[in-house]
């Protein structure tokens, strides 16, 4: 990962997965942390509940479930529907690698300051993201200033 985390608002975290599950495809994995009961990823062929060199588990205590998945050209839309179609809230942190290196972090359900993005992923694509109101730059906001009467 490059620099430091520039903090980002995420609009739409499913349609935000998806466009960087496909953007990095192919010689590729996506791991999942969290609650991860109920959810169908382990049914996926060359899932894993190990880390590997890249993808490492975030939360040490209390331990979540963890689940590695090979991300393959066209499999973006069978781990979206394995996670139930949406980003559920009992997954904690989504790391994408590719090639080996972390291309991509969500981590603390998409905290602002929380959200990379590694070298993989274009400016290009980051500006379209933002276009397309997935995701825009986040600026805190000052408390308003109370009236006095």
């Amino acid at each position: 990962m490059e620099g430091p985390f520039k903090p980002w608002k995420v609009l739409d975290k499913r349609r935000l997965l998806l466009a960087m599950m496909e953007e990095l495809a192919g010689g590729a994995h996506v791991s999942f942390e969290g609650d991860l009961r109920g959810l169908t990823l382990l049914s996926i062929p060359g899932a894993s509940e190990e880390p590997t060199a890249a993808l490492k588990r975030n939360t040490l205590w209390p331990k979540q479930e963890f689940v590695v998945v090979p991300l393959e050209p066209f499999m973006a839309e069978k781990i979206i529907a394995a996670i139930g179609g949406t980003v559920p809230g009992a997954i904690i942190h989504i790391q994408i690698e590719k090639d080996g290196q972390l291309q991509f972090g969500a981590y603390d359900h998409f905290y602002p300051e929380c959200i990379c993005f590694g070298s993989a992923v274009k400016e290009d694509v980051i500006q379209s993201l933002i276009s397309q109101n997935i995701m825009r730059p986040y600026t805190e906001r000052r408390p308003r200033r109370e009236i006095k009467r």
